[in-house]
Parts: structure tokens; sequence; C-alpha cells
């Protein structure tokens, strides 16, 4: 089973991105999964973390980012193409090169994360959405764009993880159509938790005018400062907080993951593609956040995203 999970905040600086990319390493290579990451930001984040300046300059002058997709739509072209796109064997932990001109059969199984990137372009995309509908006779909703042209590879991953940009527009939506569920990454203070009533109503409204069968996995705190205490405070109001976004919305309530991802700048020197790590311990880190490792809380984290989801749709007797 593919499972299909959107990464959301509506606050900025909140380590979403670099949640995504930890996870989707770990999920490749700990625990042997086939992983697409969908960069749907325009800030490009994700993509740089997992393939450098570089090659993202090389793709994006190519046509081959979401950003070309989605412009296709508006102006009509077809320069997007999803086989020259996605990008495959990604990330410095790459452990398997898979030349981009292969094309992977839905049998193959490497564990592996492939890419579909991004583009700073995706801004004028966002801008200009609503003339899709108009261009195509509204035969195509803005909506809907990622759910017809990406969603027929989904079957090839164990997981898709989409990098929602921070807001709730047409983009984000797209990603929010195609996903099982959505992952909120917050800091735990006033600002970073400010939105989360507007994505868990927005989203609950989207579901139910759209049809969708999309439910929230839960809140993961990051950048916790063991020593903080406005983050030992928010710890403290946030299940309240999200108790009363749920039952406002009329969804069932999403509990907080139980790891906490800590600030450490190793965390952060990770997202460095320039680094040249050698192996997941030392890209992640050796020092001791209390009595672990800093490599050991993606692992906690990854074992805990599966563990719910495989509880999130075990069949019902």
């Amino acid at each position: 089973m593919t499972h299909v999970v959107s990464f959301i905040n509506l606050k900025g600086g909140v380590a979403k991105t670099t949640t995504l990319v930890q996870l989707a390493e770990t999920l490749a290579f700990i625990r042997g999964k086939r992983v697409l990451v969908i960069d749907l930001d325009p800030q490009t984040n994700a993509t740089i973390a997992l393939i450098g300046e570089t090659r993202w300059e090389r793709v994006d002058e190519a046509g081959q980012t979401l950003a070309q997709l989605f412009l296709d739509k508006i102006h009509g072209t077809q320069v997007f193409e999803l086989d020259r796109a996605i990008l495959h064997g990604v990330s410095n932990l790459n452990l398997i090169h898979i030349p981009d001109d292969v094309t992977l059969g839905p049998d193959v199984h490497y564990p592996r994360i492939d890419l579909l990137p991004s583009s700073i372009r995706l801004i004028e995309a966002q801008d200009r959405m609503n003339d899709i509908a108009l261009r195509s006779h509204h035969t195509i909703s803005p909506m809907d764009v990622i759910r017809q042209a990406v969603s027929g590879v989904f079957g090839r991953y164990d997981y898709v993880l989409i990098d929602c940009p921070p807001n709730l527009g047409y983009i984000t939506q797209n990603g929010l159509e195609v996903s099982d569920f959505y992952l909120i990454p917050t800091i735990p203070d006033r600002l970073s938790t400010h939105g989360i009533p507007q994505i868990v109503k927005t989203i609950s409204e989207l579901r139910r005018m759209r049809r969708l069968s999309i439910r929230c996995l839960g809140a993961l705190v990051t950048k916790y400062q063991v020593a903080s205490s406005i983050h030992k405070r928010g710890l403290e109001t946030l299940p309240d907080l999200l108790w009363r976004a749920f039952e406002q919305s009329g969804e069932p309530v999403a509990p907080l993951f139980d790891v906490r991802i800590v600030q450490a700048n190793a965390t952060a020197e990770a997202m460095d593609w320039t680094n040249s790590p050698s192996n997941f311990k030392e890209k992640y880190g050796r020092s001791r956040s209390g009595s672990q490792q800093m490599f050991e809380l993606p692992i906690q984290l990854a074992d805990e995203f599966m563990a719910r989801l495989e509880a999130a749709t075990a069949p019902t007797a």
C-alpha cells in the first residue's frame, strides 16, 4: 500500500522541510522503503537538500520541475515530461545510483528516494492558477493538476511525502487532493501553533466539499528546546489547542507525536547538500540529547510515523 502524506504549517521556519527530508532519508536508507518526495514549496528547500543547487539549476532550466507542470496548464504549453522530471536515487546518502534515463517499473523494489523538484517559479504559477480552468474550458480544476499528471506513479512507492508551501492556496490544495493524511510540524510556541486551527478548519471543509478521504496523522513538535520555559508551556497547551481545533471542525482529534525533534546544529547542517557524510549516523549527528544520540531521533520518528499509518489504515473488524 502506498501512503501519501502532506506536510503543512502556515508558519515558516518550523522545520517542516527539514523534518520531511530526514524522514524520507530514514525511511529509505534505514528502513529500506521506496520514497517519492514531491516539493510543492517555491522555496525549493527540499529540492536543494536532496540534489544540490547545481543539479537543480539544470532541471529548472530544462523545464522539468513542478512549476513547469502548472505553467504548462496555464499557458497551454507541453514542456514538462513526468518521466524526465522524476529524479531517481537522490540524496547525498544515496546507496544505489539509478541513472535518470532508466525507467523503473512498478515491480522494482529499490530502497531509494525519488524527487519531483520544485522551482521558485511556482510563485508565478500560484498567482495565475485560475487561468487553468479558463484555458481548459473548465475541464481541469486548478486543484486537480497533480492528481491528473502525477498520481499515476504513486503505486511505485511505499511513501509519497509532499512538502506544501506555508499557505492554503491552490498549490497546497493540489497536494492535499492526492493525500491520505497530513502532518503538522510545529515549534511549541504561540506563533508557530497559531495557524493550526485554520489548517484543520480549511482541510475539513475541503474534505467535505471535494469528497476527499484525507485525515490528520498528528502534530509533531520540532526545534524543541528542553531548557526553554516557552516551549515547556507550549507542550502543556498544545494538546488542548489540537482538541479544540478538531472538535470545532467535527474531525477526529489527532494527537501529538510522542517523539520530539530537538533544536540542534546537526539537524540544520544535515540539510547542506555540499556536506559529504559517509553514513547516516554521521549526517544526523552523534552528539547527545539527553540519553539519546541525535541520529536516533529521525529513526524514532520514522518508526512512529510508520506505526501510525499502519494503525490508521488497518481494516476494521
